[in-house]
């Protein structure tokens, strides 16, 4: 049995060994005799979807390293795109942020011109010589009047520049002015740098307070100055009144004057 089984094994190589020898043959036969071409046809059937494996076995890795070429490329493709994108946003950042302190300086500028708008032309300088200050009222006498070309309404300042009420009554050497801590005053005023508007209303010894503010959506916050308005009256535009000490309850604000008492008060005189 073993030696059937050799004799087996060896002539299956030997019939291998002839086969693969005669491959070659064969293909020169077809080569250079040209035979019939059924037998190419036969042949097709079985050799073209051979070559077929046989090649894509052989060109496998180069598709492979196509593929991952590819995707290197759109990769990176894709980070030069974040790298421009992420430039332009510098660069939008860097602009916004440039307009910060130009918008504060706008603000600044414009906030200054309403301080100076339609200010009076000639003031007259005078003593306080005698002031009323109590839980409700606050009003003071001047030692200058008619003569001086004083009238009623002109507003009186302090000599810090800020306003410190109207003039009420006048006579010849003396006038008597309501400042506008006083409880009977209400003085329209404006959010400087903004056209909303409202009214300073006098507590007497309390902080005056804004209130009835034109625009509904405005939230008093700390630090907003406020300046007269004429709002067709006879007190002159842009004066300076004060600083809102703090948001209040968003109906109404408390105001930290700016004016400082002394004895001396400017009265503004209108033409």
């Amino acid at each position: 049995m073993d030696i059937k089984a050799t004799s087996s094994k060896i002539a299956k190589k030997v019939q291998a060994g002839i086969v693969a020898c005669l491959l070659p043959v064969f293909f020169l036969y077809i080569l250079l005799d040209k035979p019939d071409y059924k037998i190419m046809n036969a042949m097709a059937g079985f050799v073209v979807p051979a070559a077929h494996v046989v090649g894509d076995g052989i060109t496998w890795p180069v598709r492979v390293i196509k593929k991952i070429n590819d995707n290197m490329l759109v990769r990176r493709g894709i980070r030069s795109e974040n790298r421009e994108l992420r430039r332009k946003l510098d660069e939008l950042t860097l602009k916004q942020t440039s307009c910060v302190p130009l918008a504060a300086e706008n603000q600044r500028l414009e906030q200054t011109l309403d301080i100076v708008r339609s200010q009076p032309k000639r003031a007259v300088l005078s003593r306080i010589v005698y002031e009323n200050s109590s839980f409700s009222s606050n009003t003071f006498t001047l030692d200058k009047g008619e003569n001086a070309g004083i009238k009623i309404n002109n507003a009186v300042l302090s000599k810090n520049g800020f306003l410190l009420g109207t003039v009420t009554d006048v006579g010849p050497n003396w006038a008597t002015v309501r400042g506008i801590r006083d409880t009977g005053a209400s003085t329209p005023v404006r959010v400087s740098g903004s056209d909303v508007l409202g009214f300073l209303r006098g507590r007497g010894q309390a902080q005056p307070v804004f209130e009835l503010f034109s625009d509904q959506e405005f939230s008093p916050t700390k630090g907003i100055i406020l300046i007269s308005v004429s709002a067709g009256g006879t007190l002159p535009d842009g004066i300076p009144i004060g600083k809102i000490a703090n948001a209040g309850n968003g109906k109404s604000a408390p105001v930290a004057l700016g004016a400082k008492t002394m004895s001396e008060a400017i009265v503004l005189i209108q033409k």
